[in-house]
């Protein structure tokens, strides 16, 4: 399949993600066909992607640093969208801080501070200064 959008492997690591424990509720379904929209996946692409999750590798950032901003940015992407919220919202962030790397243990207060952070409308920068030490 030809990519169309610039964020396919991304999209594809989110999906395969959320899907991998087969635990998915209906509100994380329709968040991740609107994230799709939001990053201008392709309906083709969308389909594709649905169907071959598993073939999508996982790449975990390396550095404290790289976690704190893909959260940063995950976070932000959720809260600011109306398809998936209260504690749907905060079981798909915990996946997704677990698989980008963050510790099990810290996770929970990780998931709290960010979605406290973002919500205060705080920027990148005031959100690493907010969580720093966490996951050291």
């Amino acid at each position: 399949m030809k990519l169309e959008s610039t964020y396919h492997y991304q999209f594809g690591a989110v999906v395969k993600i959320t899907l991998r424990d087969g635990q998915v509720s209906e509100e994380e379904k329709i968040f991740l066909s609107h994230l799709a929209k939001v990053l201008g996946i392709s309906e083709a692409e969308y389909d594709h992607i649905m169907q071959n999750y598993l073939t999508y590798p996982l790449e975990p950032t390396t550095t404290h640093n790289e976690r704190l901003e893909s959260m940063y940015t995950l976070t932000k992407l959720i809260s600011e969208d109306e398809t998936i919220s209260g504690e749907q919202q905060t079981l798909w962030l915990e996946r997704m801080a677990k698989a980008i790397g963050f510790t099990p243990g810290n996770v929970k207060y990780i998931v709290a501070k960010s979605l406290a952070v973002i919500n205060k409308g705080l920027e990148l920068g005031t959100y690493k200064e907010e969580i720093k030490n966490i996951n050291k």
